[in-house]
């Protein structure tokens, strides 16, 4: 064999050993790292939470791997859950089955920790906006740092510099109380790619929502719209300038173009973009429509032409209170729809609406529908309206004409297997002038008139209460809407009433006060049949649930002045049954006021004043209550703010009257928060039997008298109590027990179940005998010793007794009256030893966590030095083993003095570079205890 080939040979085994070398390396470098560093983050994404958010984090598994992301670190992270504080305690604002982060390679190693790309796996979020702006997102620290970088984006050791985002199978709700507005977005998939870190560089991005659902003032303008998004901007960081590139957007089956860019300089928002149809297809239009937009939707027959167009040209600026110009035109004409499967057509569709307000000045904007024409199966409706200088004062000109027979509907479109439509709608509504002309009561100026009839109406759907209308008619003038008759049933409610509407155009208009006064009757009304969510009931599996009361706080209107008048038979909500319900309810400013409202429940009868409102943070009643013979159980078992204030209820039957002036705040689920509880009232009753009652079981104990473990109280006058600061305060009153009479001195029970009660009975001495009369020798004897001298009993034992600890945990002290004169700062001291107890108890509990932080920090801080000693020494065998090389390359002795001194040099900076490491890491495991010393004093005090 030549020389040649032999080379080759030797040259390709060398490429291939070294290959193979290089390839074992980078498997082992693969496997390796993700062990040395997956401690590391898992501690910092811990300390990066609970440095940077106010809210509670709890995760689930974590992994790192190379394998998948290579050449970036994935840190996956299983079941995060992200809960609110505060307003927000109960409420989960995110639960993520699995979050992905992919970390750049070199900076996990020098401790940069940039982030490259973020993927969340069925993310289940909940954004809310209180009334008062409060959002549950706002959960980030204030930064600490005045001058923080760019890049850092605040004090988080997490960087971004993104490349890529992705949202799989995500449901998101959007909960704005503050403007009205409910977003949801059901199976969400986005995924979003461009280069952060660049100045200019182009954004690709793709959306898609099965189900689209948007709200606004309790419209809903889209209801589960198919929506898919697909927009390519070029971005300009330095100037914040996003300039639409290649885009599409579909909503169902009408697709959408946009053109133009979205600025933001400074403050303000500047833009200039445009949005068209692509198609001229009536078809696509109708999509919008969810009734028609059915399964079998693609095989409707239509005809007919669209035009839909819309522009936003400006700025926006709080500052300068400027809003950008904007307008929509909307056209269809001669157009038409029909189900194969349908006898008959919706015909003749003419629509012609355009909005425009090009100066961004709200006053300056025209309203002009046109045209609003189509004839339904062989009902016509034809539609015009005009508005302009909508705020200054509203010049209204329009008029709506048409009869649709509701039976006709189903021959034009599909319905659910099982539903019913059935009735009469007519409507022949005119007006034309100027609100100035309404608000100078100028009637007779400004054109109104009309009616709106509904007649045999029957809607019928799977999964809600039926609907019938047997008559409904309705009356337009310009100074009021008169609803002359109302005769129906919802479900199993039936509704009839009348009444009247005031001011319904300024409210329209110019978001005034809108008044009514409405008389109202009901044989049945059952509230239950209206409180199903149907939101919730569609929401998936993962969607976190409510943690208590699916209730949640219901707002009162500022802009209603509504009186109505009730006469309801039989009144159902939640576990209540209310009957012959009568009265009046006034709502207005935010406040819903009851005047009189009686009603027979709980086998009795309450008569009821006061109010509920919602004008401040917090939504509050303030009742009085006159209650007569409300069975005890039923109220106990019904009412859970009895349960806590009142716990003797639960072994107690019979009847009680009461009077109460009640006030409490109210919290997110309806109710009362307890502390805030305020009351003042009397009770009374006939005849009341307690059994089994805790404390008197003990007192029956003490004295072996077997007559307290059930005892009956009759004819108890009205006793007199207060609630305030979580406890209820009880007069002084007198009963009697059997042959016995009896005192209760006072005394209070708390929401805590503690209990301070003082009580006088005499016993006629005929009374004891057997094992009572040794308990009655031995408080003879203590009274003797007490006072020194000796104790003769009468016909009658007075006895003074003291209740204390708790409900289920009571203690009990007995001692003859003439010797129990200290006995009321016994009670006060045996309450106290309760409550000091609870409050060790507490103590207890805050110092084990706090010890669990201090241990938990020292772990950590252990580890910190301990990885830091491993790696200081690295870098210092490292860097004499360096400096060794360089002494043992020197080839002369000149050579030997030059290389000793580098290798000095080079052994000096390895001990400086281990040193620091050493100092960085003394440091940070420093500010760790320091840190978790801070947190465990919060605990302790």
């Amino acid at each position: 064999m030549s020389e040649q080939p032999k080379k080759k040979k030797s040259l390709l085994r060398r490429i291939l050993k070294w290959s193979g070398i290089t390839f074992l390396l980078l498997l082992i470098t693969v496997i390796v790292l993700p062990f040395i560093f997956k401690d590391k983050l898992i501690a910092l994404a811990k300390e990066e939470a609970n440095k940077n958010l106010n809210a509670k984090v709890d995760w689930g598994n974590f992994d790192l791997s190379l394998f998948s992301s290579f050449p970036d670190f994935r840190f996956s992270i299983d079941n995060v859950r992200v809960s609110g504080i505060k307003e927000f305690e109960k409420d989960t604002l995110a639960s993520i089955p699995n979050l992905k982060l992919d970390l750049n390679l070199m900076s996990v190693i020098t401790g940069d920790y940039k982030i490259n790309s973020i993927t969340l796996e069925s993310p289940r979020i909940m954004a809310k906006v209180l009334k008062d702006g409060k959002a549950n997102w706002d959960i980030t620290k204030p930064d600490s740092s005045a001058t923080p970088s760019a890049e850092s984006s605040g004090s988080t050791a997490f960087k971004l510099a993104l490349k890529s985002l992705e949202i799989k199978n995500g449901y998101i709700v959007y909960d704005d109380k503050s403007l009205g507005v409910l977003t949801i977005l059901d199976s969400l998939n986005h995924t979003l790619s461009g280069d952060f870190t660049a100045d200019n560089f182009d954004l690709e991005t793709m959306t898609t929502i099965k189900r689209f659902t948007q709200e606004y003032d309790g419209m809903r303008y889209l209801n589960k719209a198919n929506i898919e998004l697909k927009a390519n901007l070029g971005m300009d960081m330095k100037n914040m300038k996003f300039t639409f590139k290649e885009n599409s957007a579909r909503i169902n089956e009408l697709g959408l173009g946009f053109d133009g860019y979205f600025a933001m300089p400074g403050d303000d928002y500047d833009m200039d973009i445009k949005f068209a149809a692509k198609e001229s297809e009536f078809k696509n239009f109708l999509s919008l429509v969810p009734a028609v937009y059915t399964a079998d939707f693609k095989d409707v027959k239509t005809a007919g032409k669209l035009a839909f167009s819309g522009y936003a040209k400006g700025l926006y600026s709080e500052k300068q209170n400027k809003m950008p110009g904007w307008g929509i035109n909307l056209n269809i004409a001669d157009a038409m729809f029909q189900y194969p499967s349908l006898p008959k057509s919706v015909t003749g569709i003419n629509i012609d609406v355009n909005v425009d307000d090009a100066s961004g000045d709200p006053d300056k904007m025209v309203i002009d529908a046109k045209k609003i024409a189509m004839n339904i199966g062989g009902n016509p409706i034809n539609a015009n309206l005009k508005v302009t200088t909508p705020v200054s004062d509203a010049n209204i000109a329009g008029a709506v004409n048409g009869k649709v027979d509701l039976k006709s509907m189903r021959d034009v479109v599909p319905m659910e297997k099982g539903d019913e439509l059935n009735g009469v709608i007519t409507a022949d509504i005119k007006m034309n002038g100027r609100m100035s002309m309404i608000e100078k009561e100028q009637y007779d100026q400004f054109q109104a008139s009309g009616n709106l009839g509904v007649t045999d109406m029957l809607y019928k759907t799977t999964g809600s209460p039926d609907v019938t209308v047997k008559a409904m008619a309705m009356n337009f003038s310009p100074k009021f809407v008169e609803l002359t008759t109302f005769d129906g049933k919802i479900g199993k409610s039936d509704i009839k009433a009348n009444g009247r509407i005031d001011n319904l155009l300024q409210y329209v208009f110019n978001d005034s006060l809108l008044k009514g006064t409405f008389d109202m009757k009901s044989g049945l009304m059952d509230l239950n049949e209206f409180m199903s969510d149907d939101e919730t009931a569609a929401a998936p599996a993962a969607t976190p649930a409510p943690a208590e009361s699916d209730m949640a706080v219901i707002e009162v209107p500022k802009n209603l002045d509504f009186t109505l008048n009730t006469a309801i038979g039989k009144l159902l909500y939640d576990n209540f049954t209310m009957d012959n319900v009568s009265g009046g309810v006034t709502i207005r400013n935010s406040v819903v006021d009851l005047s009189k409202l009686a009603m027979n429940m709980m086998g009795g009868k309450l008569v009821l004043d006061g109010s509920y409102s919602t004008k401040g943070n917090v939504p509050t009643i303030d009742f009085n209550m006159d209650v007569t013979d409300f069975d005890i159980q039923q109220t106990f078992k019904t009412f859970n703010t009895v349960q806590k204030l009142a716990p003797v209820g639960e072994r107690a039957t019979g009847k009680f009257s009461t009077t109460l002036n009640l006030k409490t705040d109210l919290d997110n689920k309806m109710m009362p928060v307890m502390q805030s509880v305020t009351g003042l009232g009397k009770l009374s009753t006939r005849s009341v039997v307690l059994d089994g009652f805790e404390p008197l079981k003990k007192l029956d104990d003490a004295l072996k008298l077997n007559k307290f473990k059930k005892i009956t109280l009759t004819d108890i006058a009205p006793i007199g109590f207060r609630i305030k600061d979580g406890r209820v305060s009880v007069d002084p009153f007198d009963f009697k027990l059997g042959n016995s009479t009896a005192k209760m001195e006072g005394g209070s029970t708390g929401i805590d179940q503690t209990i301070d009660y003082k009580w006088n009975i005499v016993i006629p001495r005929s009374e004891f005998g057997g094992a009572a009369n040794s308990a009655l020798t031995s408080l003879t004897s203590q009274a003797s010793s007490k006072l020194g001298r000796p104790v003769t009993l009468s016909d009658k034992v007075d006895l003074a007794v003291l209740f204390g600890g708790t409900v289920t945990n009571p203690t009990v002290k007995t001692s003859l009256k003439e010797a129990a004169a200290d006995m009321k700062n016994e009670i006060k001291d045996q309450v106290k030893e309760e409550v000091n107890k609870q409050i060790d108890n507490a103590k207890d509990k805050a110092k084990a966590e706090a010890d669990k932080i201090i241990a938990d920090a020292q772990k950590q801080a252990d580890k910190i030095k301990a990885d830091a000693a491993v790696a200081a020494q690295k870098v210092k065998d490292e860097g004499y083993k360096r400096a060794d090389e360089i002494e043992k390359s020197a080839k002369n002795p000149i050579e030997k003095v030059a290389k000793k001194k580098a290798a000095d040099v080079a052994r000096n900076q390895a001990d400086v570079a281990a040193k620091k490491i050493t100092d960085e890491a003394n440091q940070k495991a420093d500010a760790l205890m320091a840190k978790a010393r801070a947190e465990a004093d919060a605990k302790l005090k």
